[in-house]
């Protein structure tokens, strides 16, 4: 290690210097855990108000979000896993779906967000399109 040391400038002696005392920071931090005398800086706390005020899509609101959910939301959420069940069905046997209008029906319903992805690749047809064009990709982005 001294000759490592050796070759390193004044400048990044002083930044290996300050990395090591903030990382013995941190782990003492994580040591003390939530003790009394434990600082915490509030957005590591999990009780930090942003936390509380951003809903399961990221938006933030203007007043912390209530801890338990109402009737509509409920609802909401159980209609969700129903449609995320019957899109599990229709992933399953997905030609068998894919020209009936029972698919389009369902899109304008809405596509559960779990699901989402699975669904558009599969309308798109993005696995047969990348297997028709294997290797085309790579010669493009080799040219460049």
């Amino acid at each position: 290690m001294a000759n490592i040391d050796e070759n390193l400038s004044i400048e990044e002696k002083v930044l290996f210097s300050r990395a090591a005392s903030e990382r013995a920071e941190i782990v003492s931090k994580y040591d003390k855990g939530r003790e009394d005398g434990a600082e915490i800086d509030p957005w590591e706390d999990p009780g930090f108000e942003v936390y509380h005020v951003t809903d399961r899509y990221g938006f933030i609101h203007d007043h912390q979000l209530p801890k338990s959910q109402g009737p509509a939301e409920a609802k909401a959420k159980e209609r969700e896993r129903e449609r995320t069940q019957k899109w599990l069905k229709m992933i399953n046997s997905w030609d068998k779906y894919l020209k009936s209008d029972k698919i389009e029906r369902r899109i304008y319903k809405g596509v559960p967000l779990s699901l989402r992805g699975a669904v558009w690749s599969r309308i798109l047809r993005v696995e047969e399109t990348r297997k028709e064009n294997k290797g085309v990709y790579e010669a493009v982005n080799l040219s460049y």
